[in-house]
């Protein structure tokens, strides 16, 4: 049957998987018409096929395909759903299986051993292993979510409501954390094999190496870079221009704690991008600032990507070159005003060119530098060059004939809070 894409439901607690595979909802994004359909139970719960439905959202695709199945409760879709997503599709790990083996023995679907066995695909004794010690593992897996929510920088409140717990049992837990006794103390300080420090105010990357493509996708490493320069472990850091999430998917393997939003957020990443107009308002962390010690701002490179992102007036590639500047130096210097002495800002952008039939160069840094707060000082420039040249044929014709200078590079500037 098909139904309208936005009836489907949802729900967290009665699916398997935690982590969405944004690479993957773009993939079958490309691939509609070749994606089976979805199973849903007779209230338009989603059973199985998560990644095939939010690609619909992606694609903007008002219906979808669904086969209906009927379910006599929320245990019974339950166990259906994670026997669904261990046999096919983007196969659970064995982490996932471990939690789900824990959850339907838990929460009393009436499935016995050999019964979780048959839904997860396992052995007995796999199986047996997992729920050796129930409670041991649910503290496990609540530590896990503690540890995610800390890192995604929720408050203390929030993951106390989120768990069930104290809040002085959250703020034990997470003082823990910080003390990198029980997580990857090299990758936090920098200290493997992967990591080339930086030397020099050039950095040049061969390829993007970013997971997810977006229109205003910047190279993961140089969020990367920056951690390294102006931040130690669990400091807060701030990116109010998500895009693809790449500065997520770098503060998650570094160990920062990340608040990362967007004005639109992609539907990859819905579940870890926060809805937030930084133009608008700023983030809501009221005490938290003083953990805030690096924001990395990578907004739109003004008309150069105009309705790439929408045709709303308010957004910064559709306004004219004075609001534009206003409403980005209004920003970096709100921010400046909440963060404490010896944070950092790092803007990232692109002057813009050829644009239409304007073949003018506009120096943003410049601009931005002029604007920018007293209290910001300017601590360094860094070019980051694009791994491909991004002219037309066209483009480089005029400009052999006009001597002209193309631009195929972004600069990122960094002031210091004094």
């Amino acid at each position: 049957m098909t139904i309208k894409t936005s009836e489907v439901i949802f729900r967290e607690d009665l699916y398997p998987r935690i982590e969405p595979n944004a690479k993957l909802i773009q993939q079958y994004a490309e691939n509609i018409e070749n994606l089976p359909p979805i199973e849903i139970n007779q209230h338009n719960i989603l059973i199985d096929g998560y990644h095939r439905w939010a690609a619909h959202k992606k694609a903007e695709r008002e219906t979808i395909e669904a086969i209906v199945i009927q379910t006599s409760s929320d245990n019974d879709l339950l166990a259906l759903s994670i026997e669904k997503n261990s046999k096919h599709g983007m196969q659970l790990t064995a982490e996932d299986k471990k939690k789900m083996a824990v959850r339907l023995y838990n929460v009393g679907t009436g499935k016995d051993k050999a019964e979780i066995c048959k839904i997860l695909s396992i052995s007995n004794s796999t199986v047996t292993s997992y729920l050796t010690d129930i409670d041991k593992q649910l503290r496990e897996e609540r530590k896990s979510k503690i540890f995610s929510m800390y890192l995604a920088g929720y408050t203390m409140q929030e993951i106390a409501d989120a768990v069930k717990l104290s809040m002085a049992k959250i703020s034990e837990t997470c003082s823990e954390f910080a003390t990198l006794e029980k997580v990857n103390k090299n990758l936090a300080n920098f200290q493997d094999s992967e990591f080339e420090p930086p030397i020099y105010n050039v950095w040049t990357f061969a390829k993007k190496t970013n997971n997810i493509s977006h229109p205003g996708n910047s190279e993961v490493r140089i969020v990367e870079n920056l951690l390294y320069l102006y931040t130690v472990p669990f400091d807060i850091v701030l990116d109010p221009f998500g895009g693809g999430g790449s500065t997520i998917d770098i503060c998650k393997k570094r160990l920062r704690r990340y608040w990362v939003s967007d004005r639109k957020p992609i539907i990859e990443r819905e579940n870890e991008i926060r809805k937030l107009d930084i133009v608008a308002e700023l983030p809501d962390f009221n005490n938290r600032w003083k953990d805030v010690r690096l924001v990395y701002l990578d907004p739109p490179y003004w008309k150069q990507v105009q309705n790439q992102y929408s045709t709303d007036a308010e957004d910064l590639a559709n306004m004219p070159l004075a609001e534009f500047n206003q409403a980005l130096s209004s920003v970096v210097n709100r921010i400046a005003g909440k963060l404490s002495s010896g944070s950092h800002i790092a803007l990232l952008i692109q002057p813009t060119q050829w644009k239409s039939d304007n073949k003018e160069f506009t120096d943003h840094v410049f601009d931005m530098v002029k604007l920018a707060d007293k209290r910001l000082k300017l601590v360094n420039r860094v070019s980051c060059p694009y791994s491909t040249q991004q002219c037309t044929p066209q483009q480089v014709e005029y400009a052999k004939e006009n001597k002209m200078l193309l631009v195929i590079s972004r600069e990122l500037i960094i002031w210091k809070i004094q």
